[in-house]
């Protein structure tokens, strides 16, 4: 297990299933900024907004968390915003197929990224890799 200090947020202690030790702390980095996209709070023009997208961003690609194999994923399409359950459904490779997808396709489609900050679907994948943590902590505790 790895130790990391983030400024002022918190302290990384966790390993993830089928993910090496650097990527789980990169899924940790990702899970303390939850907060920041909060639909309500959040409009995407702010400087501090294109901040905590592009930290997101950036922890997620340099921590290798990106899978490009998405193209047999029904991406979206089952996740409503409005009825969470279906987020809470998503295993740890398809949530960060999704985060992988939304990535790159605001790369080609400027302020998609946004748009699902806004539609809760960033809070919503951020809440299940938050309660996958939680279950595979647990996990761990009872071994």
């Amino acid at each position: 297990m790895i130790r990391m200090s983030l400024p002022s947020r918190t302290i990384i202690r966790l390993n993830l299933p089928n993910l090496t030790t650097y990527q789980s702390s990169g899924v940790q980095m990702l899970i303390t900024l939850k907060k920041d996209f909060i639909p309500f709070n959040f409009n995407g023009n702010g400087e501090n907004e294109k901040k905590v997208i592009s930290l997101f961003i950036d922890t997620f690609c340099e921590h290798q968390l990106a899978d490009n194999d998405y193209m047999n994923l029904k991406l979206h399409k089952n996740l409503n915003s409005s009825d969470s359950s279906s987020f809470y459904e998503l295993s740890l490779e398809n949530i960060l197929k999704h985060i992988t997808h939304i990535i790159w396709t605001d790369k080609v489609m400027p302020e998609y990224f946004v748009s699902k900050v806004k539609d809760n679907t960033i809070y919503h994948l951020l809440n299940r890799l938050e309660r996958i943590e939680f279950e595979s902590k647990n996990a761990h505790a009872s071994n």
